[in-house]
């Protein structure tokens, strides 16, 4: 039996993503390999985009539980109270120490995928999301788990 081709991302969605992990990828690099004074800055903007980006694909669950035509509206609200966790565990994790708020980071970036996938199982978005975002999600949780590690 013969796979299907996987999804073609489209132009823009995938620019967009590529270019959103650019801070993702330089900043761990500064943390990597700059001296300290510039360590600790690039520490703080990472984990401050990190949060950023974690409040982003929270909020996707939002517009999807206002737009999906065969939700029912008990599932709206759930969909809608989980959309708003990634923004407070990424506020939280700007108030704890450093490394842990990385790490929290990097924890709810795999749990929000999870729950991508639990949604797509469910109901159905554009066949190009889930790869998009899983690819996007390993460069991001490699990326916090590196920064958290050094």
């Amino acid at each position: 039996m013969k796979l299907p081709p996987p999804a073609s991302v489209p132009s823009v969605p995938l620019w967009l993503g590529a270019g959103g992990i650019i801070p993702f990828v330089m900043l761990t690099g500064a943390v990597w390999f700059s001296d300290e004074a510039y360590r600790i800055m690039a520490y703080e903007w990472l984990r401050t985009y990190a949060a950023v980006i974690l409040s982003f694909v929270g909020a996707l669950h939002w517009g999807f539980a206002m737009l999906h035509p065969k939700m029912s509206e008990p599932e709206r609200n759930t969909v809608m109270a989980w959309s708003v966790v990634p923004a407070l565990v990424a506020w939280l994790a700007l108030l704890a120490p450093l490394r842990h708020g990385l790490a929290v980071t990097a924890a709810m970036f795999a749990l929000h995928y999870a729950m991508d996938r639990a949604f797509v199982q469910r109901f159905a978005l554009t066949e190009w999301y889930l790869p998009l975002r899983g690819g996007l999600t390993i460069v991001v949780i490699v990326c916090l788990t590196l920064a958290a590690i050094r």
